[in-house]
């Protein structure tokens, strides 16, 4: 019995100092998912829209090559920020920038397909 009591106390010891090492690991407020951030689903539909703009200047007839390596770089550019913003998660700031970014690439990519030139290849 007294074995018991010992395990017993020893065990409630140690369950009550991982406990406060436990609470000190969650996430800090501001950072990911849950704290007030975009949603995934936003987050994953900026990641589609960036992709489809890549695909486009990959795909246009009408970019020059040079107009296609600026609009490539760009679009390196935003993928390399998006990555390095979901990292620690994604505050609505940095997603607006973001989203921006894609709408004017995509800006872009329309107006250097369309806007006749001259400078096709």
């Amino acid at each position: 019995m007294r074995k018991l009591l010992i395990s017993v106390a020893v065990a409630t010891a140690t369950l009550g100092a991982a406990v406060p090492a436990a609470a000190t690991a969650q996430p800090r407020p501001g950072y990911g998912w849950q704290r007030g951030g975009p949603t995934r689903a936003m987050v994953n539909d900026l990641i589609r829209d960036l992709s489809r703009a890549e695909q486009r200047i990959d795909r246009a007839r009408g970019i020059s090559p040079r107009e296609a390596a600026g609009l490539r770089r760009e679009a390196r550019q935003i993928r390399f920020s998006l990555n390095l913003a979901l990292r620690n998660g994604i505050n609505h700031r940095e997603f607006a920038s973001l989203r921006a970014r894609v709408n004017r690439l995509e800006a872009r990519v329309r107006h250097e397909r369309n806007d006749r030139d001259g400078r096709r290849y």
